[in-house]
């Protein structure tokens, strides 16, 4: 077993695999689908597969151009392996697939680069870095994105070596399921990188090669086949116009999507998102810098980096998941040096180590304090495991860098402790939240009072989370008269609304119904059960 595990080795396949589950298993059990994206693409899944209609996706009975099928294909597929449920396991296996294609390809490019101890560290790095661990326990597209990414640009890199056609096919393939994933940025962010790495290497040669005319096509191939079968399926053309260029096009203007922000906006999320391996970047550089034998392979993550945040800097349109495959390239650069970093000069390792200490203290105080300063819906007991987790492992990191100084030891305990840390927050702390950001209370109205061949009216709003807890197929009505109607021709149901809507509307409806408040999150809501004698 200690030769399978060897750091001399590659990484295995089963070990992923394992610690994939290790990781974020216990979450996906026990955490609820939440609000927005998981519990919509959930539900997107579900209607897909209440209709039978496989190519195009649909939200409350109408088509859902938002995003290309692969998520929803994925979600139904891992139906198949929880009963038919449709739930927080089957939502969120799509993102561990995603994890597990990101964690082999990562170790496997950083071995190739580098070699496998390397690979090693960079595994555990980008595992416990704060974007991508987040990310891995949310059932969102984002990780599948990227593991599909970081998979195709494994092949474009390897092939350089091999020359092998199947390798190049490989590549591509994979960016036409990351289209199929979300859209043309399957296809523009690996080639892009794979461009920009060469060409600030100094190896425009590799770059400059034939297999471009065959290869994008091929990678266009498969949402064309995609397209043409959503087209011969009755898909109308507003649904191609919406698809195809209010979310790229738009997007990318910022004219859809309300994501507008300043160009400016990846500075602060480059800094929290790849937390605590943020605070070694400055002694990391110090030493890459200095490095004349890696500079071929620091160069290449280097221009994976910068081309990742230029390019969605240029966009109108940002989110801090944009440049999620900005910390893979990061993970391996600071892997490349962590071993040196104890032989810098003492101020750069207290002024790394010191401010990490100092992170950990602040989040034990804050997870200690917070019940007393803002309202929350949990017990405070689910904080106290990962409070004394990072106070004592601040403590123990602080004993055992003044004992031996900034030693791989030291490092192995740090990401013990993320690791740790991790497992509470998503299994005790996440969980606890359940009862608040899911509607239960509703959901059982629902299904009390809706029959199950009626659909849950939904005022204004799409609302796919109140249809999917409560088993019934939602409608959106953004006109009173056609709420109206719609109440009318029906026996019983009931109505949700948005509380501000629903006091403007109070007078109108009063009398045809019983109304009851509830919350969800910071949202503040009505039901109105109404029956028609």
């Amino acid at each position: 077993m200690h030769k399978f595990f060897s750091a001399d080795k590659k990484v295995p396949v089963i070990f992923i695999i394992m610690f994939s589950l290790f990781l974020w298993g216990s979450q996906y059990v026990l955490r609820d689908l939440w609000e927005p994206d998981e519990a919509r693409y959930t539900y997107v899944a579900k209607e897909m597969y209440e209709t039978k209609n496989w190519s195009v996706p649909q939200r409350n009975g109408e088509f859902y151009a938002h995003k290309p099928p692969l998520m929803f294909w994925l979600i139904n597929a891992s139906a198949q392996l929880t009963g038919g449920n449709f739930n927080g396991l089957s939502g969120r296996l799509p993102t561990l697939l995603g994890a597990i294609l990101s964690f082999w390809a990562l170790s496997r490019l950083a071995a190739a680069w580098y070699d496998n101890k390397t690979a090693w560290r960079a595994f555990f790095i980008l595992s416990t870095s704060s974007l991508f661990w987040q990310k891995g326990g949310m059932g969102q597209i984002d990780m599948l994105l990227l593991g599909l990414t970081l998979s195709a640009l494994h092949y474009l890199f390897r092939s350089e070596k091999t020359d092998s056609p199947t390798e190049r096919i490989t590549a591509f393939s994979l960016m036409g399921c990351a289209i199929l994933a979300k859209g043309p940025v399957g296809l523009i962010v690996p080639c892009g990188i794979y461009v920009t790495a060469n060409c600030l290497a100094g190896e425009k040669k590799k770059v400059l090669k034939k297999y471009w005319l065959w290869g994008i096509p091929l990678a266009l191939l498969w949402p064309a086949l995609w397209l043409l079968l959503a087209h011969h399926n009755g898909a109308p053309k507003e649904y191609f116009d919406e698809l195809l260029f209010k979310q790229n096009v738009g997007r990318f203007k910022g004219n859809f999507g309300g994501h507008v922000k300043p160009f400016y906006y990846y500075l602060k999320y480059l800094i929290i998102d790849f937390l605590p391996w943020t605070l070694f970047i400055p002694a990391a550089t110090a030493l890459l810098i200095n490095d004349k034998s890696q500079r071929k392979h620091s160069l290449k993550l280097t221009g994976w980096i910068l081309f990742v945040i230029i390019f969605f800097s240029i966009s109108s349109s940002k989110r801090n998941l944009y440049i999620f495959s900005v910390y893979p390239a990061a993970s391996i650069l600071l892997a490349s040096v962590m071993p040196r970093m104890k032989d810098l000069p003492q101020k750069w390792i207290k002024g790394t180590v010191y401010p990490l200490l100092i992170l950990f203290l602040l989040l034990a105080l804050g997870g200690a304090t917070a019940l007393y300063f803002i309202s929350i819906p949990a017990s405070y007991t689910v904080f106290i495991p990962n409070i004394m987790i990072l106070f004592l492992g601040s403590v123990l990191l602080f004993l055992l860098f003044r004992r031996n100084g900034l030693t791989q030891k030291w490092f192995h305990l740090l990401i013990g402790i993320m690791i740790v840390s991790g497992l509470c927050v998503g299994s005790i702390v996440f969980p606890a939240f359940n009862m608040y950001k899911t509607p239960v209370t509703l959901a059982e109205a629902v299904k009390k009072n809706v029959p199950e061949k009626n659909r849950l009216l939904l005022y204004q709003m799409n609302g796919e989370i109140f249809a999917l807890y409560s088993n019934r197929q939602g409608k959106r009505v953004d006109d009173i008269q056609d709420l109206l109607k719609e109440m009318d021709e029906s026996i019983q149901g009931v109505v949700v609304f948005g509380k501000e809507t629903w006091d403007r509307l109070n007078e109108t409806l009063k009398n045809r119904g019983t109304a009851h408040s509830f919350q969800m999150g910071n949202k503040k809501l009505v039901w109105l059960e109404y029956v028609n004698k």
